[in-house]
């Protein structure tokens, strides 16, 4: 137990130590968001959120992690995707690089300790789905698909660390409940090492706002996947595939949506915009902080029916059946948004006017 506290303590407070000195660091070099074009904030704010998260977990699981869960490897292809969203942050680079060194951390994880999505349960009721050599291509798929998922949450303050605290609680009650304690350990300091940033972006903590960055969000993709696969793949696995789907509910679908309407008008479905859940409710008059409080709401209501699922053992095709009709009634409620909003106000004001008198 003490090794815990020790690599808890450690993730946290070496966390913070990296944000006093990335800070001044990162004005002087130019590592800041500059307010343009869809950014709207003010002054430029330092991208240090996912480097300071990356720094204190990295000292913790050096010093304190057990080697069982082999913290090495997993800071090496983290270390790459980081400095992958750092030159992403510095020179906004293309598409296709960034799918490439995606495609090239996701080859190594599977490569160097067969981390890889070999099956997806018994998601129809007719047996478990073993992929076979459709494994790999499918493990790379989810791994971009995780990095692009919380990389597109990513739009206002708090909103990507918020949800990837959810997903980490998640994995880590999952991993405690069910054999997997020494990767709970790992789920929690991860979180830990999360709140100093969430501290500064939300202002809680004066003349230090940061950003997370495209290195920070990256960084939590392919965190939250790694321990997905582990979490669900593994001989000690200790929850279900179709589970996992309600763990990253709100940036999984709110990325297929996205993409799927960027097609649809011929976009490229990793053309930016200002259509995602975070905008729409933005535009629909909530606050940032509003807005924030309810996608996370949204997220942990997603996470417990998971919880509360994989807990009664419910059959995996209840569930997700349950997501899918979930997906569809998200998806209908996003294209139709407007059209519902003026509905309403229509009805509304036909009901504020006064009936003529007979």
């Amino acid at each position: 137990m003490s090794e815990y506290i020790s690599l808890y303590v450690t993730a946290l407070f070496a966390a913070i130590a990296a944000i006093a000195v990335l800070y001044p660091l990162s004005v002087r070099v130019g590592l800041v968001d500059v307010p343009r074009g869809r950014k709207q904030h003010q002054g430029a704010v330092p991208l240090i959120g996912g480097i300071a998260t990356y720094c204190g977990l990295a000292i913790a699981m050096l010093l304190f992690a057990d080697s069982n869960i082999q913290p090495v490897y997993y800071l090496a292809c983290s270390g790459v995707i980081l400095v992958l969203g750092v030159f992403d942050d510095y020179l906004d680079l293309s598409v296709k690089l960034r799918l490439a060194v995606q495609t090239l951390v996701g080859l190594a994880m599977t490569y160097s300790l067969d981390l890889h999505l070999a099956s997806l349960g018994n998601l129809f009721g007719f047996g478990v789905i073993e992929l076979g050599v459709l494994g790999l291509p499918v493990t790379l798929i989810a791994v971009i698909a995780a990095i692009n998922a919380f990389n597109m949450t990513d739009g206002i303050d708090g909103l990507a660390g918020m949800l990837s605290l959810v997903s980490f609680i998640s994995i880590a009650i999952f991993m405690a409940l069910w054999g997997q304690q020494l990767y709970a350990g790992f789920a929690l300091a991860l979180a830990l090492a999360l709140l100093p940033y969430l501290a500064c972006n939300l202002n809680l903590v004066p003349g230090r706002r940061i950003f997370m960055g495209d290195a920070g969000s990256m960084l939590i993709g392919l965190s939250v996947i790694w321990l997905l696969i582990i979490g669900t793949q593994s001989e000690s696995a200790s929850f279900r595939p179709v589970t996992a789907l309600w763990i990253i509910a709100i940036p999984l679908m709110d990325m297929i949506a996205i993409m799927v309407r960027r097609i649809r008008k011929g976009q490229s479905p990793f053309q930016a915009d200002r259509e995602h859940l975070h905008h729409i409710s933005l535009r629909l008059g909530l606050s940032s902080r509003e807005s924030l409080a309810l996608i996370t709401a949204l997220a942990c209501i997603c996470a417990c029916i998971g919880i509360i699922g994989e807990y009664l053992l419910l059959p995996e095709p209840l569930m997700l059946t349950l997501f899918i009709a979930l997906f569809a009634a998200y998806l209908y409620g996003l294209q139709n948004i407007w059209r519902i909003i003026s509905h309403f106000r229509h009805k509304r004001l036909h009901n504020r006017q006064p009936r003529a008198v007979k």
